[in-house]
Formats: C-alpha cells, sequence, structure tokens
C-alpha cells in the first residue's frame, strides 16, 4: 500500500481521493462491500478552471481500489467526466448525479446502470462527519 497522496495540484476536489483511498484502506468490510455491490471499474476524470484534466481509477470489480492516473486512462466499464467543482458537490451530496447527468455537467460513457451503482459508494464516502450529515 503506498503512501503517495491521490491529490493533483490545481484540482481541489482531487483532495477527495484520497480521503476515498483511506476510507476504502481502513475498512475492510466496506472494501468488500463496494466490490460486491458496485462491481465495476470506474474512471473519474475532472476538468479544473484553467481547463486541464486529470483522471482517477475507482477498481471495485477485484480489488477496491482507488488511485491517479498517469497518461491514457485504461478500459473501464464506467467513465465519469465532470468540472472539478461538480465533483465537490457530487461527493457533498450537495448535487443530484441524475440531474448533472441531465443538465450535461456529468457525461457519462460506458453502462449507465453500472454508473448508477456507484453512487451509494460516493455517497458512503461523503467527508462531512456523520453530526454534519444529521444537520441535513
Amino acid at each position: 500500500m503506498s503512501d503517495e497522496s491521490l491529490a493533483e495540484e490545481g484540482f481541489y476536489g482531487s483532495e477527495l481521493f484520497d480521503f476515498m483511498k483511506s476510507i476504502v484502506d481502513d475498512d475492510p468490510e466496506l472494501k468488500k462491500k463496494s466490490i460486491a455491490k458496485v462491481n465495476s471499474v470506474c474512471v473519474i476524470t475532472l476538468k479544473n478552471p484553467k481547463g486541464e484534466s486529470k483522471s482517477w481509477l475507482l477498481d471495485f470489480k477485484k480489488e477496491g481500489i482507488v488511485k491517479k492516473l498517469d497518461g491514457k486512462a485504461p478500459k473501464s466499464d464506467i467513465h465519469l467526466t465532470l468540472k472539478d467543482k461538480d465533483f465537490v458537490k457530487l461527493i457533498n451530496n450537495e448535487a443530484n448525479p441524475q440531474r448533472m447527468y441531465m443538465g450535461g455537467k456529468l457525461k457519462i460513457k460506458g453502462n449507465l446502470m453500472k454508473a448508477a451503482s456507484i453512487e451509494p459508494f460516493l455517497r458512503e464516502v461523503d467527508p462531512r462527519t456523520k453530526a454534519e450529515k444529521a444537520k441535513l
């Protein structure tokens, strides 16, 4: 297991991938549950305000890993593309993924049903504390 940060300078939302990785690495039960429910390889590409793009891989088909990609993204079941700021809203449960998709803010390539299966995992890794979520 590598301690290398998944955050990328210029991508505010990229710090959330470090958070996702730590949760998955520290909670074997969540990892096992995510592999069973998601059963997909997902690439998430973020675009920052400068127009730059960076991608991360969530492998919940076999390994249950979260990692930063360098170069071309590998074959995946799902490829999500969205703006950095919209990704933060999605993870913080401040935006509805279906509305984002219908409004063109979230682009999905691949299996739409599998894309829907990743939503519960993204809700699970909401970085806000349980107390903060309870106030909603």
